[in-house]
């Protein structure tokens, strides 16, 4: 049986599944208003599945909800603070930025992009620069 509090890049990897449903999932609300029930429902056939143990999901649910303390202003004692859980912050900190870069945001409407390569925003219209 895997430790899924000791397996930082199990649960890097679920924190990042779990970002790219989100966002799959926020997107198909935007774009089904209006549609049948059966478009959305081939719509939310889009949504990628979770491809690890429950466990691991949970644990990262966890990390996220401290995060959310944390950024509240809730202060944690880093001495008490076991082992897998500064382990599991640091793998949600490597989550975000590998989502981050995969879906950057416009930087006029801050709206997410679907990949890295779009040419303009898909919300606002903007186009982007190119690095040469």
């Amino acid at each position: 049986m895997i430790d899924v509090f000791n397996d930082a890049e199990g649960v890097r990897m679920a924190l990042e599944e779990i970002f790219e449903q989100d966002f799959v999932r926020a997107r198909i609300h935007l774009q089904s208003s209006g549609a049948n029930a059966q478009t959305k429902e081939r719509m939310l056939a889009q949504i990628p599945l979770r491809t690890l143990s429950p466990g691991y999901y949970a644990f990262a649910l966890h990390l996220l909800h401290l995060e959310e303390e944390g950024a509240a202003g809730v202060g944690f004692d880093a001495t008490r603070m076991p082992a897998f859980e500064a382990r599991g912050l640091v793998a949600l900190r490597r989550a975000r930025n590998a989502f981050g870069f995969r879906h950057p945001t416009c930087g006029s409407c801050g709206v997410r992009q679907q990949n890295r390569f779009s040419v303009k925003c898909e919300s606002c219209d903007v186009k982007f620069a190119r690095k040469k």
